[in-house]
């Protein structure tokens, strides 16, 4: 745990480097602090099932699943931030990720590719998980990623299996590797004039600063009371 805080706290200062004034929620790491994981799990197998067939629809889409993560923990009470980087798992690294290809991506902005003559966002070369404020991890597309290449990916995985949280155990993963936080890679990379997901993000990114916002209030008004 202390080793991924440390790693955490580099990669939000290099976030800061190269925001260029974007916004990057400064998430202070508290280890130790108490949240309730299980809660959480039952919280987004919950929310999944509602909207979701099964779990083998979840590899490939980590920054729109990191969306719909913190609203499910914005709505807990929870605070976090995405965190962008790569994996390291038992047989290597998840998507091959370096920091050099990470700032030439950033650098390069926005890109193009073409689907049947259409015009769509170019495959990405990172993970997004989200970070939550102890320090602990939460990522639910890992797993059914890895899953799928199983030896019984018939036998889906159910929405709470689905979830990776730091601790858990009989997993593939070592560790995850945070090298950007925040959605400064989402506003940099991700989102493009005309792309599908650029309207969600851009809402996305208003809910969360005023949510998060209104978290620290609720916390910073017993403080205020005592004085």
């Amino acid at each position: 745990m202390h080793e991924y805080i440390d790693a955490f706290k580099a990669a939000m200062v290099r976030t800061d480097a190269i925001a260029g004034g974007l916004s990057n929620y400064p998430l202070r790491i508290t280890p130790g602090l108490k949240i309730d994981i299980p809660q959480i799990v039952d919280a987004i197998a919950r929310d999944f099932s509602e909207f979701l067939p099964h779990t083998d629809v979840l590899p490939g889409k980590c920054f729109r699943v990191a969306r719909e993560l913190s609203y499910i923990l914005l709505e807990l009470g929870v605070r976090h931030t995405v965190t962008v980087g790569d994996i390291e798992l038992v047989d290597g690294l998840y998507v091959g990720l370096n920091l050099e290809q990470l700032q030439r991506d950033v650098a390069g902005g926005y890109g193009l590719d073409f689907q049947d003559g259409r015009p769509v966002g170019r495959p990405i070369n990172a993970h997004a998980w989200i970070t939550l404020e102890n320090g602990c991890v939460i990522d639910t597309t890992i797993l059914p990623s890895l899953h799928r290449k199983s030896q019984n990916p018939s036998e889906l995985l159910t929405f709470a299996e689905a979830v990776y949280f730091s601790g858990k155990q009989h997993t593939p993963v070592v560790r995850h590797i945070p090298m950007m936080t925040g959605l400064v890679y989402h506003q940099l990379v991700l989102i493009g004039e005309g792309d599908g997901d650029a309207q969600n993000y851009c809402q996305w990114s208003e809910d969360y600063a005023r949510l998060m916002g209104r978290l620290d209030l609720v916390r910073l008004v017993p403080a205020l009371r005592s004085y």
